[in-house]
This record gives C-alpha cells, structure tokens and sequence, in this order.
C-alpha cells in the first residue's frame, strides 16, 4: 500500500466517523450504523497492518 493509499484510508475512516458523531446530518438505522461500523473496522486494522509493515 502507497502512503497514498494509506491516506486516502485514513481519510475514509475520519468521513465514516464523522458519519456517527453526534455532529451528522442524518441519523442512522442501527442496521447501518453497524456495518459501518464493520466497514471502518476493517479499514482501519488494514491501516494498522499496512503502516505496522512499512515500519
């Protein structure tokens, strides 16, 4: 994974919480909110992985 590729992960989890804080435009079925939820999961131990391997 590029650093660009790891910054545009990292930006997709920011927007993906954005998306649950108490600051979101429209509040979200629970059913959405928890395959959000997965969704950030994955991509952010994805992001752990990737930056623990460049290290």
């Amino acid at each position: 994974m590029s650093q660009n590729e790891m910054k545009e992960t990292a930006q997709e989890i920011a927007e993906g919480l954005k998306r649950l804080g108490p600051n979101r435009v429209v509040a979200l079925s629970v059913h959405v909110s928890k395959s959000l939820i997965e969704e950030l999961e994955i991509k952010a131990n994805k992001l752990v992985a990737q930056l623990e391997s460049a290290s």
